[in-house]
């Protein structure tokens, strides 16, 4: 490439007429590309493409994890919140802090109704759900799909895991007991299944029924404690927060997410001038790594499940205490 020419990314942007659609995964992009194109509208397509990703991707996301989402309304001017993460099952669990579940434990099964508020709430409603999740994103579960090189390799991975916790996967997830290897077709017809009815009755396809059963009898299994009660009454929660960086207005999920963080670093970074100190210099680095460090002692002391436990949003994310903390870090480190 010629020097002169300052394009410093791998990757040249991406400019088109009407709507666009990045993912980690070219078949995902592409399922919510097709979503667009019959009619639905960007809440619609990023559930299609969770639910791909969920089959073409098993080891980053899956039905059984928690969700978030921002969606921003360009109509009325606001910013919505829509998330699951349900800890009851987790009741009676000797888990701490020290001692946190390890990544191999059961997790919620949050996804499913964040994917059904999100397509009635901020939907196009030209699409039903049973639309959004069909199409090619069913033809990939049902028929079979390429397996990628970076997935082959996390899939693996993850099997490695799960065997070295003493646990083992099921064979809808292998082949001939193996992690699928690159460009490998690899079908999921048990899944398919599974997004045909959520598809056709919703929330309850997941919450109550064949499905609810299944992950109740598995966590049990696990030691988990989760109930067909617990399932049933899972529910969305609705309550971004903001704060304002330089004059522009940043949104994220509330807590339980990290999204506090994000807002926490922002509200430090903005009591200096990072722009004098050069980007990447030795100041400019030393001074992100320690904004980052003091918004992350906050989030570790505070964020927590905000039915058992009050969190302080408004007070943290005021300029007050930022310019406390950034104040406390910069005599700290000489500034």
């Amino acid at each position: 490439m010629d020097s002169h020419f300052g394009f410093f990314s791998r990757r040249s942007p991406v400019v088109c007429f009407h709507a666009c659609v990045a993912s980690s995964q070219q078949l995902a992009s592409t399922v919510g590309q097709d979503v667009l194109k019959r009619g639905g509208n960007a809440a619609d397509a990023v559930v299609a493409i969770a639910a791909e990703l969920a089959v073409t991707q098993p080891g980053s996301t899956g039905l059984g994890g928690d969700d978030f989402c921002l969606f921003f309304d360009g109509n009325t001017m606001v910013v919505h919140h829509r998330k699951s993460l349900t800890l009851d099952f987790l009741k009676g669990r000797a888990y701490s802090a020290e001692a946190p579940p390890p990544k191999t434990d059961s997790l919620n099964a949050g996804a499913p109704a964040c994917w059904c508020d999100t397509v009635q709430l901020f939907g196009s409603h030209k699409l039903s759900l049973q639309e959004v999740l069909t199409g090619a994103l069913l033809e990939l579960a049902q028929v079979g799909f390429p397996v990628a090189e970076v997935t082959a390799h996390f899939w693996a991975q993850s099997v490695a895991e799960f065997r070295g916790a003493g646990k083992e996967l099921g064979g809808d997830l292998l082949i001939d007991g193996h992690p699928p290897k690159h460009r490998q077709v690899f079908r999921k017809p048990f899944l398919a299944r599974t997004l045909k009815e959520l598809g056709g009755h919703g929330k309850k396809a997941i919450y109550q029924g064949r499905v609810a059963q299944a992950i109740v009898d598995i966590i049990a299994q696990h030691g988990g404690v989760m109930t067909l009660d617990d399932l049933n009454s899972h529910d969305s929660e609705f309550a971004p927060i903001n704060t304002k960086y330089k004059g522009v207005c940043v949104w994220e999920p509330p807590p339980n997410s990290q999204g506090l963080a994000a807002l926490l670093l922002l509200n430090i970074l903005e009591n200096f001038p990072l722009k004098a100190f050069g980007y990447n210099s030795s100041d400019y680095s030393h001074v992100l790594v320690e904004a980052v460090r003091l918004a992350l002692i906050d989030v570790v002391h505070y964020v927590g499940d905000p039915d058992h436990v009050t969190i302080p949003v408004q007070s943290l994310l005021s300029k007050n205490c930022s310019s406390q903390r950034s104040l406390a870090g910069a005599v700290s480190d000489g500034f």
